[in-house]
C-alpha cells in the first residue's frame, strides 16, 4: 500500500511521533541526523519537504523503526518481525520446538478471555493468567518462552505506525540543545537528570563526550542516587572543585561525606594537577575517598601518582561511563563498582 505525503507532512509525522513516544521535540536538522545511513532515509526527508513524497507503508515503517531507535526508544533498531519468527528457528536448533509450539498454541487459546477481561475493565490485557499457566504445564523454560511471547506483542504495538501505545506518557518534551548546549532544563523524569536524555545517550553513546558539562555532573550524581546512597549536586560553578557529594544512605545530618566527586566531561585525558586538587578537597572534608568521573581517560602521569603514592582516589573512566547507561536505561540495583 502507497501513502503520499505533502509536502512537509512526513517529518511533521515523523517529529510528532518522536514528541508522543519519547518526548523529544526534534528540529528538522536533527531528524535528518538521526535518520542518516546508507539507505538513503535523511535524502527521503529531506527531498519530502519541500516536494511531497509518495511511499509504500513499509518505507514509512522503515524510516520509523531508524528513528525510533536513534532517539533512544527502542535499545536495536527494531525489524518489523510482529509475529517473532525468529524464536521457531531458535527453538527449531535448540531441540526445543514442540515445548515452543505448545507455548504458543496455549497463547492462542487464551487470548481471546485476556481480551474480553481487557475489555470488561477497559484497561491493558493481562498476561498474567497465561504467565501461570505457563508455569504451571511447562516449567521455567516454558515461562521464559510465554515471556518473550508478551515482549514479542508489546513490541509490536509500540512500534506500530498506527498504535498510540508509547511506553511512557510524557507530560512535556525535552530538546537536544537542553542536553548538548546547556539549555536550562530541571529534571522531571528523573531526581537530577532527565531520563529522556539517558534513553538517547543509551543508543548514542558518541555522544556522550558532546554533553554540556552541567548535563554530566547531573548523570553522575543520578547514577550514585539511584545505587542508594544520599547526593548532593554541587552548584555547578564557584563549588571548589566538587561536583558532587555522596554520603551512605543512613548518614545523619552533618556527617562527613562518603566521597567527593570531580567531574570531567571533557576529550583530553585528566593530568595529575586534578588529582591532587581531588586529593587535597578530600583531606580537607575528611571523606574517605575520593572520584574522577570522566568522558575520557587518566592521564598515565595521573595514573602513576594515584597508584605509587596511594592516592585514595577512583575513577570512572570513558568505558565505565558507558556502561552506566546500560544500567540507568532501566533502573537497576547492581553493585557499585569504581
Amino acid at each position: 500500500m502507497a501513502i503520499n505525503f505533502s509536502s512537509g507532512e512526513l517529518n511533521e509525522y515523523l517529529a510528532d511521533l518522536a514528541g508522543y513516544k519519547v518526548g523529544l521535540a526534534l528540529t528538522l536538522e536533527e531528524l535528518y541526523d538521526h535518520l542518516n545511513g546508507v539507505e538513503g532515509y535523511a535524502d527521503i526527508a529531506r527531498q519530502s519537504e519541500q516536494n511531497g513524497i509518495r511511499l509504500h507503508s513499509t518505507e514509512v515503517e522503515s524510516i520509523t523503526y531508524r528513528l525510533m531507535h536513534r532517539v533512544g526508544y527502542t535499545e536495536q533498531e527494531y525489524d518489523g518481525d510482529d509475529t517473532g519468527a525468529w524464536r521457531y528457528h531458535k527453538y527449531r536448533k535448540s531441540g526445543q520446538l514442540e515445548l515452543y509450539q505448545r507455548v504458543c498454541t496455549l497463547w492462542i487459546e487464551m487470548m481471546p478471555s485476556m481480551m474480553e477481561a481487557a475489555q470488561k475493565c477497559a484497561g491493558g490485557i493481562d498476561p498474567s493468567p497465561y504467565l501461570e499457566r505457563c508455569a504451571k504445564a511447562f516449567g521455567h523454560t516454558g515461562l521464559d518462552m510465554a515471556v518473550e511471547q508478551i515482549k514479542v506483542l508489546d513490541m509490536a504495538l509500540r512500534m506500530s505506525i498506527i498504535s498510540t501505545s508509547q511506553g511512557e506518557v510524557w507530560g512535556d518534551r525535552v530538546t537536544l540543545a537542553q542536553l548538548f548546549q546547556g539549555a536550562q532544563h530541571i529534571a522531571k523524569e528523573g531526581a537530577f537528570i532527565d531520563q529522556r536524555f539517558i534513553d538517547y545517550l543509551s543508543v548514542n553513546k558518541d555522544r556522550i563526550p558532546e554533553m554540556h558539562w552541567r548535563r554530566f555532573e547531573e548523570l553522575t550524581a543520578e547514577f550514585f542516587q539511584r545505587e542508594g546512597f544520599k547526593v548532593e549536586l554541587g552548584p555547578g560553578a564557584n563549588d571548589d572543585g566538587v561536583d558532587v557529594r555522596v554520603w551512605k544512605s543512613d548518614s545523619g545530618p552533618g556527617a562527613t561525606p562518603l566521597c567527593l566527586i570531580q567531574c570531567k566531561r571533557q576529550k583530553a585525558k585528566v593530568e595529575k594537577v586534578v588529582i591532587k586538587g581531588l586529593l587535597a578537597d578530600v583531606q580537607w572534608e575528611q571523606a574517605e575517598y575520593g572520584v574522577i568521573v570522566t568522558s575520557s581517560t587518566l592521564s598515565p602521569g595521573a595514573k602513576t601518582t594515584i597508584e605509587a603514592r596511594g592516592y585514595p582516589i577512583r575513577a570512572v573512566e570513558r568505558d565505565a561511563v558507558s556502561r552506566w547507561f546500560e544500567q540507568l536505561r532501566t533502573p537497576g540495583t547492581g553493585i557499585i563498582r569504581i
